[in-house]
């Protein structure tokens, strides 16, 4: 009977409502009101299941009729939203083309990933361990968005739609220095984590500079005492910030530190797999 390890899990609240604002802790950043109602009048857009009004949206979402309509219109500008063809005595909307387009390039994308799951299974099962796939999310976050685990009796098993902080096991080595943030952020970033095996912020620089140098980066037991994540980034045409890394996480001392570079150069030809999935 196979038995399996989770490592960590994701809570992503569906809806939010006008007092959430008020709850977000955004210490590294500020909320703006603006964008912050846009997304919530996007989602009511692709919720509904007919035309829609402003003035339905403003009392749905509790947003202020005027400061509505003139979100509405904007989205309408820009192409997220599109009038209905059956407006009636008030303007009702749809959503547009531009939010349609984007969302065929999402599931595209995703499909396309299922190119690279015969490379990314073939590793798994060569070197017995989990091998992902994980998106930036966001600015501080990671999402997973493909992985194979090992036909092995005990494994790790790591869900789809799993988000962890982007300087997170191996790939935070990784997206540390390549993913747009600033200094001041990142370390304040790094001060909110919570480690298994202690580790400073001079430490931790040091492994991720490691990191750039050579193209993968390791966490040992830091991130989850009982695992090593080992990463390596997927290269983008422009080459200097990371979208997207592959990563294998296995358990501790299952490999000596003399074989994990041997390992990681496996891990770098998948991951030059998925830079052509992704990048052409």
């Amino acid at each position: 009977m196979r038995k399996s390890k989770t490592l960590g899990k994701a809570h992503i609240g569906s809806e939010m409502s006008q007092s959430d604002a008020d709850d977000l802790s955004l210490k590294t950043g500020k909320l703006v009101g603006a964008a912050f109602h846009a997304t919530r009048l996007m989602t009511y857009a692709a919720q509904s299941r007919r035309p829609w009004s402003a003035a339905e949206a403003a009392k749905a979402l509790e947003i202020n009729p005027s400061t509505c309509f003139n979100l509405v219109q904007t989205l309408v500008a820009v192409g997220w939203f599109a009038l209905s063809e059956s407006q009636g005595r008030s303007k009702r909307y749809v959503l547009g083309s531009g939010f349609v387009n984007l969302a065929h390039q999402v599931t595209a994308r995703k499909i396309d990933m299922r190119s690279v799951m015969p490379h990314l299974q073939e590793f798994a099962d060569r070197w017995k361990v989990t091998a992902t796939i994980w998106h930036k999310q966001s600015l501080t976050r990671m999402e997973l968005v493909a992985a194979a685990s090992c036909q092995t009796a005990v494994n790790v098993q790591m869900p789809i739609g799993q988000r962890l902080p982007i300087l997170m096991g191996g790939m935070g080595r990784i997206m540390a220095l390549q993913s747009r943030l600033e200094p001041a952020r990142r370390e304040a970033l790094f001060e909110e984590m919570r480690w298994d095996r202690s580790l400073t912020y001079g430490q931790f620089m040091s492994q991720v500079r490691k990191a750039k140098r050579l193209g993968w980066g390791v966490d040992d037991g830091y991130m989850n005492r009982s695992v090593t994540a080992l990463s390596a980034a997927v290269m983008s045409r422009e080459g200097d910030v990371i979208d997207y890394v592959c990563s294998a996480t296995m358990f501790r001392h299952q490999y000596s530190a003399s074989t994990l570079p041997i390992l990681a150069d496996a891990l770098v030809n998948v991951a030059k797999e998925v830079s052509r999935v992704v990048y052409g």
